[in-house]
């Protein structure tokens, strides 16, 4: 489980260190989906290669459920699949962000990670700051149901 919010210096290797927290992570291949948006704004997400396979079913189930097509499914699975990318946590902790992907994000010297439960999202930290406000998080429909933010 990939849980809060950690903002982390690249170093010189355009690498990022993955926070202690997350180590089961460490070794193993993960995927990462290199062009995906949160509200327009650039970031990248990052799967462990199990919950990347659920997603994907759970994606396949849902479409067809609500009505779609299987070659419309599998041409957009395939799409998704064509935007992912095998990367790995090295044995020091770190995580290469390559130069297409810190060029996407406009990131220079630091990233933030944002644990989203079964995956983690890289973003430029001023794009976070700025969709993290204490008074967006208020005006979220479901926080005012649940009162968690």
């Amino acid at each position: 489980m990939f849980m809060g919010n950690y903002a982390h210096k690249l170093d010189p290797k355009n690498r990022v260190a993955v926070p202690a927290g997350w180590r089961s992570v460490y070794g193993q291949e993960l995927v990462m989906l290199a062009s995906s948006y949160h509200d327009k704004l650039p970031i990248l997400k990052f799967y462990t290669q199990e919950s990347f396979a659920t997603k994907l079913d759970e994606i396949r189930e849902s479409a067809l459920a609500a009505g779609h097509e299987m070659g419309e499914v599998d041409e957009y699975i395939g799409s998704i699949a064509g935007q992912s990318f095998p990367v790995e946590v090295n044995n020091q902790g770190k995580l290469l962000i390559p130069k297409a992907q810190r060029e996407y994000l406009g990131l220079k010297d630091q990233a933030q990670l944002i644990g989203r439960n079964k995956h983690f999202e890289i973003w430029k930290p001023s794009d976070f700051e700025a969709e993290n406000t204490p008074q967006l998080r208020k005006e979220n429909p479901l926080d005012k149901k649940f009162r968690m933010l």
